[in-house]
């Protein structure tokens, strides 16, 4: 006899993503939606495991608030750049206040 893998094929990335969506919309149990849905319980907890890994592991976009008395001209003076990891960088021109650039840089050292 053939096993049920054999006979359907495997499941698209995109099959996966939606049946992993159904299930978190469903309010049952992993077991249950398994069984509705013909899929072994180890191969739903797999899929679900993946997508969680996959969206903490995706960068997420953050709004940060600026002063708004900074000046929209370019800086006669000399201009600093910070570089963050993750390839972000700030450029500051000289006289920018230190508590501001201090958040500034706490902000960005969070995303």
């Amino acid at each position: 006899m053939k096993s049920q893998l054999a006979r359907r094929g495997r499941r698209t990335t995109a099959e996966r993503a939606e049946l992993v969506a159904g299930y978190q919309r469903s309010g049952v149990t992993q077991r249950e939606f398994a069984a509705r849905h013909g899929l072994g319980l180890s191969c739903l907890r797999s899929w679900l495991y993946k997508s969680r890994a996959a969206e903490s592991a995706a960068p997420r976009a953050t709004l940060l608030r600026l002063p708004v008395h900074l000046p929209g001209a370019t800086p006669a003076g000399p201009v600093y750049r910070i570089g963050f990891p993750g390839g972000l960088s700030l450029e500051v021109a000289a006289g920018f206040r230190a508590d501001e650039l201090r958040e500034l840089c706490g902000l960005l050292r969070g995303l």
